[in-house]
Order: structure tokens, then C-alpha cells, then sequence
């Protein structure tokens, strides 16, 4: 498999995630301002670190961003790939 199509693969497959570990976090981001109640924070933050879902999907996001990285750095340097 060609590291472009890989690359295309691992971005279109963990995007959602990403998008969502995102936007959690950008509503983290008003925690201490008291916009929200004491148990939406700790959903949020459960939600954010992935504690409700499953204990290791953190782990698997965590390995697809860095799979996404490594291989947009190969395709910028090597353009042919």
C-alpha cells in the first residue's frame, strides 16, 4: 500500500474522533467560568478522555493522529510518494 493512500485512509477513518476530541476539549475550555453545572463538567470531562466509551479508545486515537503525522510529514518531504 502506497503511504499517500494510507495516509488518505487513517485521516478519512479517524477524523470523526479527532472532530469530536476537539470539540470536547474547546468546551473544556469553559469548565471554570460557570457556564455549566458540576455534572456537565464531569461528563464533559469523562466524554473528553474517553472514560464513558471505552478505556482505550484514547489509546487508539492517540496511535492514529500519530499515524496521520508521520505519514502527511513522508508525503510532504517526499512528493512522490
Amino acid at each position: 500500500m502506497k503511504i499517500r493512500k494510507f495516509h488518505r485512509m487513517c485521516a478519512i477513518t479517524f477524523s470523526p474522533l479527532f472532530l469530536f476530541s476537539a470539540l470536547s476539549g474547546s468546551f473544556l475550555l469553559f469548565r471554570k467560568a460557570g457556564l455549566y453545572s458540576k455534572e456537565v463538567k464531569e461528563t464533559a470531562v469523562a466524554l473528553h478522555t474517553w472514560e464513558l466509551a471505552a478505556p482505550y479508545v484514547g489509546l487508539i486515537l492517540a496511535l492514529g493522529l500519530l499515524a496521520v503525522t508521520i505519514s502527511g510529514i513522508v508525503l510532504f518531504f517526499n512528493k512522490r510518494a
